[in-house]
């Protein structure tokens, strides 16, 4: 890297979009090295500055026609992606917040029993929306919301509405 930055120039050398990763990369690893040896840093706490190392192999796409268009069309996905999980983020933190309105505190448990999937706080909130999304034993989180309030009498069957709205639209809308 010295030798190219010396025979092209320093702005010559910075011009290259390839030639500045490759300095990120060459930097990063030395760095790596100084707070490994220097005992600042564990050697598996930094290890991602040597998985970025990896990321080198798409130089090739410079000089392979067929890689840089299927890096490019990549690459162009990615926005539309970002959206998407926006959205979904949003959505998580809507019925996030409904089901801490509707549901925290009212989950009555034995005290035998932990539960982790309830609405009593935030982050546990947004963890039961998004195993209801996954799917992963949901009918068992509207069961308990159901007896929340009062069995499977009037109030208690309106409660799964959220949960069906949670299910369907965050698994077939998104």
């Amino acid at each position: 890297m010295l030798l190219k930055m010396y025979s092209l120039g320093l702005q010559a050398y910075f011009v290259s979009l390839f030639n500045r990763f490759d300095c990120f990369i060459v930097c990063g690893g030395i760095l790596e090295t100084i707070l490994v040896e220097t005992k600042i840093m564990s050697p598996l706490g930094i290890s991602v500055l040597r998985c970025v190392r990896l990321l080198r192999i798409f130089k090739i796409t410079r000089y392979w026609n067929s890689l840089s268009n299927l890096v490019a069309s990549l690459l162009n996905s990615v926005r539309s992606i970002a959206s998407l999980l926006l959205l979904l983020f949003l959505f998580i933190i809507i019925f996030s917040l409904l089901g801490m309105q509707l549901f925290g505190g009212k989950f009555n448990f034995d005290e035998m029993q932990t539960r982790r999937s309830t609405f009593d706080n935030f982050p546990q909130s947004l963890l039961t929306v998004f195993q209801i999304l996954t799917g992963e034993d949901w009918n068992s989180v509207m069961y308990d919301g159901i007896m929340a309030y009062g069995g499977p009498s009037f109030p208690g069957m309106l409660v799964c509405i959220y949960f069906i709205i949670l299910f369907i639209c965050g698994n077939c809308i998104l």
